[in-house]
């Protein structure tokens, strides 16, 4: 006998009814009692069901995702992540750092799956210095490869994001593509589709990233995106 379960519903009546009506055994009444305590039990499951998907920490399935969709809109996809992995993410994703450098390159390696490239033309951590040392290999100095730094592209910055996951409209190549499974889908190559707005996208779209950029980039800045 568990806590909310028939037998225990059952019990628990029958110590409100006084002694002397019935016997504690009295098979009609405990007919009837059992017959109330199944839809009872039935019910107070749901109650523990519902009271466990009111925290984050103890929701489970598709309040997992309404939790995500809610918090986050479509930012974090659960993908084939379990609902512990899941629960992770959305409360790692929630409390992230935020309007910052960093916080940004956290959020949108969450997403895609790989940390992008960003270089801030005023940033000399990211340009160097004239005959100066890099604060990192790979940016740019004399006689490094690379790029310019700029003082009048103030708060601005060039990233380059990298889907490592799939996504968009499975095996449907763009137009006059031959990719996709066998070369199917677009104009002109084999079978053609059509996406329309009642066919549904999957993985990381170009949206989700720009989405996740704006609500993570430092306050007044602008970031000139390129997605590969």
């Amino acid at each position: 006998m568990a806590t909310g379960d028939s037998n225990d519903i059952v019990n628990r009546v029958k110590y409100l009814i006084p002694f002397r009506w019935f016997s504690w055994v009295a098979p009609i009444r405990d007919a009837v009692l059992g017959g109330l305590g199944d839809a009872a039990a039935w019910s107070y499951s749901w109650y523990v069901y519902a009271k466990l998907q009111s925290r984050i920490a103890t929701s489970t399935g598709p309040f997992l995702d309404i939790t995500s969709y809610d918090f986050l809109g479509r930012h974090l996809p659960r993908g084939q992540m379990t609902d512990n992995q899941f629960r992770a993410r959305i409360l790692a994703t929630i409390l992230q750092e935020r309007v910052t450098r960093k916080g940004m390159i956290n959020a949108v390696t969450a997403l895609t799956g790989a940390a992008p490239w960003i270089f801030e033309p005023w940033n000399t951590g990211d340009a160097g210095a004239w005959s100066g040392p890099t604060a990192k290999i790979g940016t740019f100095a004399w006689g490094k490869a690379g790029g310019w730094g700029a003082t009048n592209l103030p708060a601005q910055s060039f990233m380059v994001v990298t889907r490592t996951a799939f996504s968009g409209v499975p095996n449907v190549a763009g137009w006059s593509g031959a990719t996709g499974l066998g070369g199917l889908g677009g104009w002109g190559v084999g079978a053609i589709e059509w996406f329309g707005a009642n066919v549904g996208q999957v993985g990381v779209t170009n949206q989700m990233i720009y989405d996740i950029i704006n609500t993570t980039r430092p306050t007044g800045s602008i970031s000139w995106v390129r997605i590969q």
